[in-house]
């Protein structure tokens, strides 16, 4: 497939991809899965946990522009989980980008809490489900359940406005993708334009060769001919009447003639290709 129509393929999915992201760009969402302990003696009793949860989700509604993403709530997660006993038991043993993919939201976080230096700590990280990457994680410490309420408060915003910076940074990579495409259409146009340029200084030079070649030939033929004719009025014996003398002698400067014309017509037009050939 030519380079012209590659790029051309390459630049229409590109723009497709850029409109459908102006398209659905609402439809992002974000899933802040339910704080897990990583301790089976944590003094954290489920309740608490849970709140935890509700308040770093309304902590993400509160940082994120609502007509550019979604903030799913636990009713929302827990309807989109599979259904099956089986699948959903290896889900529960997966990490919470692999839980992000399988209920369709464009990004995850998930926070654990357990214990650093007598304290409770909790670590919460941000993760963009489709390439796994990590967008920023937060670690936060206190004595008691209130001193990380009062953290996720804090903190929370700060780590969820990445989601922002990472969408300018994508949408920026795709317009330094669709100038380079454009870029590259623009010398693949050039490179095409010079190729058929060439191409047909090529066939010209060509061209003006093999007539060259067929005038030198001719020529050639004329010089065989020229021979020929002046051997046979060499060859007349001394009765034959001087008309066909003169005729005799006549196709042989004709002969001559045309030699000459076709030596300097063909060696004219092979020039011609040559010069064709260096200058092109």
């Amino acid at each position: 497939m030519p380079m012209t129509k590659i790029l051309k393929i390459r630049k229409f999915w590109l723009i497709l991809i850029l409109t459908m992201a102006q398209v659905i760009h609402s439809a992002q969402t974000l899933a802040v899965l339910e704080i897990v302990p990583t301790a089976e003696d944590i003094s954290v009793t489920l309740p608490e946990m849970r709140h935890l949860s509700d308040e770093l989700r309304r902590q993400a509604v509160q940082a994120l522009p609502s007509k550019d993403y979604a903030v799913l709530t636990r009713d929302n997660m827990f309807s989109l989980l599979p259904t099956d006993e089986a699948e959903l038991e290896c889900l529960a043993e997966s990490c919470a980008v692999e839980i992000g993919r399988a209920i369709g939201a464009e990004y995850v976080s998930q926070g654990k809490i357990g214990y650093f230096g007598g304290d409770l700590s909790l670590s919460i990280e941000l993760y963009e489900t489709m390439g796994g990457k990590l967008l920023g994680s937060i670690v936060m410490e206190s004595p008691d359940i209130k001193g990380l309420m009062n953290a996720i408060r804090t903190q929370a915003p700060g780590l969820f406005a990445k989601m922002n910076a990472n969408k300018t940074e994508g949408s920026a990579n795709l317009a330094v993708e669709e100038q380079k495409l454009n870029d590259n259409s623009q010398l693949t146009t050039i490179n095409s334009q010079q190729e058929k340029k060439s191409n047909t200084s090529l066939i010209v030079a060509i061209s003006l060769d093999a007539i060259g070649a067929a005038a030198l030939g001719f020529g050639i033929y004329q010089q065989t001919q020229k021979t020929k004719y002046y051997d046979d009025y060499k060859k007349m014996p001394e009765h034959q009447p001087k008309k066909d003398y003169d005729k005799a002698l006549q196709k042989a400067k004709e002969a001559r003639t045309m030699r000459n014309v076709g030596y300097a017509v063909g060696g004219a037009l092979l020039a011609a290709g040559i010069a064709v050939h260096i200058w092109f």
